[in-house]
């Protein structure tokens, strides 16, 4: 029966013996450039590279890689002296002086040239390869000592970090403290003042209190945000107005001082400080006068509740 793979399989064979052999003679180039630099032979390793590549397509550079990988500083200080003093005596006048003969020949002189940048190619990888074995090749003592480092600077931060925060949020919660114990101290105050009071005027006074300590919140509030860069605003607008920027204290405000007109308008219609032909006058018509009062103070309440809502919502 005929075997028709036969040729195939004789010719994967002949390429992995083509490989093969290559590698062996890559490994013996590798091996003679580092032997000690009394008896290198610029002049034989530059034929050995000649035969070499004369009868292969190329470098394997893979070898050269792993063979760099594998030596010791010392070791490397000695191929590098060696493959230099190859360099230079490619373009020494020694090299024209045993080459003249094939310099003459325009194919062998072809030869030579490509054997000079084959030598040049393995010495700029002999470089590449060590210069990547310095960078990557790390102890694990000198991991430890990049890590040691890392770990302080970054603990440093840290520590500070925390430290102005908790500073920060000390400092917070002592004045926030302050502020709202002394806003219901005073609160407490006024109420126990407030025995003989009328409750209209109480209440102009709890509203005239409740705006002061509504606001003063509110700054409070701002400037801590400003402090941990935070954003309180409703919007990201920067040439907002305050209506946009803060709706909600806007309201509280429209809130709190139509609490204090209104009171503030029915204390002024109950007192007694007018003139007598004034206060005869509303004495008589206290319904009508109080109404239309409560009217008038409701409109302006109304007008200015839509402007601040048209500028909010623009």
């Amino acid at each position: 029966m005929l075997n028709w793979d036969k040729g195939k399989d004789e010719q994967k064979n002949s390429s992995a013996d083509y490989i093969q052999n290559m590698s062996k003679e890559m490994d013996i180039i590798c091996e003679e450039l580092s032997e000690e630099t009394k008896t290198f032979k610029a002049k034989d390793f530059f034929d050995k590279i000649h035969k070499y590549i004369m009868k292969n397509d190329r470098l394997i550079y893979t070898h050269i890689t792993n063979y760099i990988f594998t030596l010791t500083d010392m070791n490397f200080g000695i191929l590098q002296t060696n493959i230099d003093s190859v360099v230079s005596y490619m373009y020494s006048d020694e090299y024209q002086q045993d080459f003249s003969k094939w310099l003459d020949d325009r194919q062998k002189k072809r030869e030579l040239e490509r054997t000079q940048r084959t030598v040049l190619k393995m010495w700029d990888h002999v470089n590449l390869a060590r210069r990547q074995y310095l960078m990557f090749h790390q102890k694990d003592t000198d991991y430890e000592k990049i890590v040691d480092e890392k770990m302080e600077i970054v603990g440093a931060k840290i520590s500070k970090e925390m430290n102005v925060q908790l500073i920060s949020l000390v400092a917070i919660f002592t004045a926030l403290s302050f502020l709202v114990f002394g806003g219901i101290s005073s609160l407490d105050n006024i109420f126990d003042g407030a025995k003989n009071i009328p409750i209209l005027k109480l209440i102009v006074v709890g509203s005239v209190w409740g705006f002061c300590i509504m606001n003063m919140l509110f700054v409070f509030i701002y400037f801590i945000s400003k402090i941990a860069k935070l954003n309180l605003s409703s919007t990201d607008d920067v040439n907002a107005s305050v209506l946009k920027k803060y709706p909600l204290v806007c309201w509280c405000n429209l809130v709190v001082i139509s609490i204090f007109a209104l009171s503030s308008w029915a204390v002024y219609i109950r007192g007694e400080e007018l003139s007598v032909k004034l206060y005869e006058i509303i004495y008589k018509n206290q319904t009508v006068v109080f109404i239309i009062g409560t009217l008038v103070i409701i409109g302006i309440l109304i007008v200015a509740g839509k402007i601040l809502y048209n500028n909010i919502k623009k």
